[in-house]
């Protein structure tokens, strides 16, 4: 891989590891070694995930990709050792487990890879994927593999073979271009707004949303907080459910109503297992879906460009922190 790919990798890793520091490491109970851990095994998934989302240095990474025959057994065995750092440096590796990790990273990038044709359409194998992916993580079912590793590095891991699998091997334009243009924070703010409009009345009215503002702010907090949900809540989110799921269907439909509503209903549906309350759950769904209506039209305004989803999705969940609650 070429220069500009390599050094924007460094330097999103090394940024990635005083992020990880700051929202784990620093004044934690966390001993040396797992807050080493942790920032081992998270920061350079981080540095990879951004640093594909430069036009520039993503197509170097592809170009690599397209050369190298032997590319997904390096890719899936790079994932596979940041996957058993924490066990090793903890005491608590699990070869069985690490294995079973390895195998299932080479066999997605295999099936990409195999599946990659000159224009993408979304089939039954890009579907079979997105559900051995998604679900187990948004259950949490991931988590029985390796102890040591939380929701952040399962967020960054499969938004890393998400982006590699379909941007790069399938060859799927699922608009992973994390470099801000002005017209994608507009949309972004646009769509918080619209969003909020449809979401506050209804909210409040069924006492799902209250408004709870506090005396003060913690600045930093929020600042590390609003970064933490870029990265590893709107970013896997918006990839999986606008750039892979919404762009794969405007394949496979000729209405482009039917994507939308069928990939904002998913969205919605994801929201299920928050709440216990059945009278709770529905109106998380139905708010989480109008969400996902106004994430989609972000993508869509814009070009198709995840960015101004991701920051839209990041704008509302932040704005909730601040201004209401559950």
């Amino acid at each position: 891989m070429k220069t500009k790919f390599a050094t924007l990798w460094i330097i999103w890793t090394l940024l990635g590891a005083l992020l990880v520091y700051v929202a784990t490491g620093s004044g934690s109970k966390n001993d040396i070694s797992s807050t080493v851990a942790i920032i081992l095994s998270i920061a350079p998934l981080m540095g990879i995930m951004l640093t594909m989302g430069s036009v520039k240095a993503f197509d170097q990474f592809k170009n690599w990709i397209n050369y190298n025959q032997n590319s997904q057994y390096y890719i899936a065995g790079i994932l596979s050792i940041l996957f058993s750092i924490p066990g090793l440096l903890t005491g608590n590796f699990d070869p069985y487990h690490t294995i079973i990790f390895g195998f299932i990273s080479l066999a997605i990038f295999g099936v990409m890879k195999q599946n990659r044709s000159e224009e993408f359409k979304f089939n039954w194998s890009d579907l079979a994927i997105w559900l051995l992916l998604w679900i187990p993580f948004d259950l949490r079912w991931y988590d029985g593999l390796q102890p040591n590793l939380d929701y952040s590095w399962w967020s960054q891991a499969i938004s890393v073979v998400a982006v590699i699998g379909w941007y790069a091997y399938r060859g799927a334009n699922i608009g992973f271009n994390l470099v801000p243009k002005f017209k994608d924070l507009t949309i972004a703010v646009s769509a918080l707004f619209l969003i909020l409009a449809m979401v506050i009345i209804p909210g409040t009215a069924t006492g799902f949303l209250s408004f709870s503002i506090p005396e003060s702010y913690d600045i930093p907090k929020l600042t590390t907080h609003f970064i933490g949900l870029f990265l590893t809540v709107a970013l896997p989110e918006e990839l999986f459910f606008r750039g892979i799921l919404l762009k794969g269907l405007d394949k496979v439909f000729s209405k482009r109503w039917v994507p939308m509503v069928i990939s904002s209903l998913a969205f919605g549906l994801m929201h299920w297992n928050n709440l216990n309350d059945l009278s709770m759950q529905i109106t998380y769904i139905s708010l989480a879906t109008i969400a996902g209506l106004g994430y989609g039209w972000a993508f869509r305004k814009s070009g198709n460009n995840l960015f101004a989803a991701i920051l839209a999705h990041t704008l509302v969940d932040w704005v909730w922190k601040l201004f209401l609650s559950t």
